[in-house]
């Protein structure tokens, strides 16, 4: 078995393979040089391109992150809405409610003025019927002192029989005279 040999590269002069040229006949084409600075152009512009791309990808991302929460902060803020709007028509109704209890309120007191009026004439009534009473205890308390005065000097002589010294006359004599009331019947 023989061995071979690798080919051997040609060897590069000025980015050209040396047998085409010579080194005194070589001229590069003009195009190569417009060549080597567009490709450190698209060197360049793929750098670009490159760091624009991944701005472009964390704006997106970060985009879709905003909207993200936009919508979960729209759908937090339409739940609240509609948990207000429940709580705004329970007041509502609880409002009508007091409203109603408040002009059960009013009937209440126009009642209670009523009430207060005929407790008023009551009261003058039981005033009347209490002077009425003193007048008549006043009365009593006259027949009293009368009667007094007509039975006490014949009690005291009654006395003086009475067994065993529990009598004796010891009547003083009649209570002070007590007028008629004022007002009194006769």
């Amino acid at each position: 078995m023989a061995v071979t040999k690798p080919a051997s590269k040609p060897e590069l002069e000025n980015d050209y393979p040396a047998q085409i040229y010579q080194p005194a006949e070589y001229h590069p084409p003009e195009y190569v040089a417009y060549l080597d600075r567009a490709a450190a152009a698209m060197h360049s512009l793929k750098l670009v391109a490159g760091a624009l791309l991944a701005i472009g990808i964390l704006l997106s991302v970060y985009g879709f992150f905003l909207i993200y929460k936009l919508t979960s902060d729209t759908h937090q803020m339409v739940l609240h809405t509609s948990r207000m709007a429940e709580e705004m028509v329970a007041m509502s109704r609880n409002m009508t409610d007091m409203r109603a209890s408040v002009g059960d309120m009013r009937g209440n007191f126009s009642d209670l003025r009523d009430s207060i009026v005929a407790m008023n004439r009551n009261v003058a009534s039981i005033d009347k019927s209490v002077a009425h009473m003193a007048s008549t205890v006043g009365l009593i308390q006259h027949s009293t002192a009368n009667l007094d005065r007509s039975f006490g000097p014949a009690m005291g002589m009654l006395n003086n029989f009475v067994p065993f010294g529990w009598g004796g006359n010891n009547w003083p004599g009649a209570p002070p005279f007590s007028p008629m009331p004022q007002g009194a019947p006769r």
